[in-house]
């Protein structure tokens, strides 16, 4: 469910919704704020897949949750 495969589409990966809420992280947001913007995207689709794609890229250093603001990591 993470990576696409044979069965599992790009769209339906949580590579793609990883991809689709770090594009959106281009200034300091709330979870609400994010939330508020991407949830009309078709890959991100439920609240569970929010969260499961922001789990994601926190687990890969790729945001940072600060003083209730997420930000993207940029080395």
């Amino acid at each position: 469910m993470i990576l696409p495969t044979k069965h599992i589409k790009l769209s339906n990966s949580l590579l793609s919704v990883g991809a689709v809420l770090l594009n959106q992280i281009d200034n300091n947001h709330t979870v609400t704020a994010l939330w508020n913007t991407v949830n009309i995207f078709p890959e991100v689709k439920t609240f569970e897949r929010f969260t499961l794609g922001l789990d994601l890229l926190f687990m890969i250093d790729a945001i940072e949750f600060h003083d209730g603001l997420l930000r993207r990591i940029t080395k």
